[in-house]
């Protein structure tokens, strides 16, 4: 049997059922908090109860059955539900860059912006090339905008970065449309149960011209969510359908994803924690509601608090990714970060990339067939003999040894006389390796365009930063 297959459960039916109808009794009655008017009443059209004086929108439990009905209708289920396939990592922009060389952070600048870019292009299961940080030097005004404009010109990738106003928005629209690309806006809850007039502004500028919406609530266990799990299940997947509802609502598609960024807070120091092991409880529950509705879905997993790349990251970044996707996410959380999000590190994003490799290569399975179990192979070579000779071993070996860049299997001896570096020391020759000549990129389109974009952006940044 080729391809790894697993159902992997928390919940079961009933609960799933229990979960499934506490959210919808907190919309219709509880309701999320929409201050815009032009988004209540986008919600009121598609049959949403609206309270224009308080800027709530509740939805009545019949409309949201056949909100899901239709999402159901629109996305028809895997003929093998049971069967995992190869999952990837994205990139979150961070304010700050964990540096190797001083073990210490820094502001990320344009600079690291590049490298992150030279880096992503050899990277294959880091599929976008989102911008590694917030360029310190540039306005912040505008710094959204800078970012879009260096992965345009620089990236065969695509990527992106998080969008911070309307203002920019357009202008990245602009860009982006001039390059034939759709982009889309990450439409966020502030849990519990609102969003900010901000966020709404922006999602019905992107409805509007036609370009995508997403969403990731972010409830956290115990601070702006219940802390029993079954609470938070409870609270983001109301928050999950309610954003489903408002993207729909504004935009007129049908939702294809059941996605958030939840977590539980850690009770000493109130942070969210990202490798707690309720992370992995998450991620199956995640998995389960999101087959309820008909939907792939992804977690915050393969993330962890650990501040470097040492054995606690790896246990609490594989452990949550092998429980949540065995139960069937798709998506997991973004790599490269340095705990609950403290920082981005190349070489903590080249790490990341090899485990997904390795765990990509377990859900591939393996092939049996008459070649591949070898009964004749094994005769011929009889009792006592080896295979290392073998054309047999020659012509499969590639496709049955998993061989890493940065993993070393090596005896004690060989390790010592070869300098005995460690795993982070062989990752930061790696980047330094992959990135060489970043500082010489050239632009990946064509001149025309690149001027285009260019001068786009230096008109959008003019007009911001003249009417601050």
């Amino acid at each position: 049997m080729k391809n790894l297959r697993a159902m992997v459960e928390v919940l079961s039916q009933d609960e799933i059922l229990v979960i499934h109808r506490a959210s919808l009794g907190i919309l219709e009655k509880t309701g999320l908090g929409m201050p815009h008017e032009t988004c209540l009443r986008l919600c009121e059209r598609h049959g949403a109860v609206v309270d224009f004086e308080n800027q709530i929108v509740r939805m009545p439990g019949s409309v949201m059955e056949q909100f899901l009905g239709l999402v159901r209708s629109a996305n028809p289920p895997a003929r093998d539900p049971a069967v995992r396939g190869p999952i990837h990592g994205d990139i979150s922009t961070q304010v700050h860059i964990v540096d190797y060389a001083s073990s210490q952070r820094r502001l990320g600048t344009s600079r690291d912006i590049l490298k992150g870019i030279a880096l992503v292009e050899h990277l294959p299961n880091i599929p976008r090339s989102n911008a590694v940080c917030v360029p310190s030097d540039v306005d912040p005004l505008v710094s959204d905008l800078h970012a879009y404009l260096l992965l345009y010109l620089h990236a065969h990738k695509p990527g992106g970065t998080y969008i911070l106003s309307t203002r920019t928005a357009a202008c990245i629209m602009d860009m982006a449309e001039t390059l034939g690309r759709r982009e889309s806006y990450l439409l966020e809850t502030v849990s519990p149960l609102r969003f900010r007039r901000e966020t709404l502004e922006m999602a019905i500028l992107f409805a509007s011209r036609h370009h995508g919406l997403t969403i990731a609530p972010m409830v956290m266990g115990g601070t702006t969510g219940p802390v029993t799990l079954a609470g938070m299940c409870t609270l983001l997947n109301a928050e999950v359908l309610g954003s489903l509802f408002t993207c729909w609502a504004l935009s007129g598609e049908v939702p294809g994803y059941y996605g958030h960024g939840s977590h539980a807070a850690d009770p000493g120091t109130l942070l969210c924690s990202f490798g707690s092991p309720a992370q992995s409880l998450l991620g199956i529950a995640t998995a389960q509601m999101g087959a309820f509705y008909g939907l792939p879905s992804g977690s915050n997993s393969g993330l962890s608090d650990s501040l470097q790349p040492d054995f606690q990251c790896g246990m609490e970044k594989l452990s949550s990714a092998v429980f949540s996707c065995l139960a069937g996410t798709v998506g997991i959380g973004c790599q490269g970060i340095a705990g609950a999000d403290q920082g981005f590190g190349f070489e903590q994003l080249v790490l990341d990339d090899e485990w997904l490799d390795a765990y990509n290569f377990v859900v591939a399975g393996f092939e049996v067939n008459r070649d591949t179990i070898a009964e004749d192979l094994i005769g011929t070579v009889g009792i006592g003999g080896a295979y290392m000779a073998e054309e047999h071993t020659a012509e499969h070996l590639s496709r049955s040894w998993w061989k890493s860049t940065l993993f070393h299997r090596v005896g004690w001896d060989v390790w010592k006389s070869s300098g005995a570096a460690t795993c982070l020391q062989r990752a930061h020759q790696r980047v330094e390796e992959l990135a060489s000549g970043w500082e010489r990129m050239q632009p990946v389109v064509a001149g025309s365009l690149a001027d285009e974009l260019c001068r786009i952006a230096d008109n959008g940044t003019r007009g911001i930063l003249a009417g601050r």
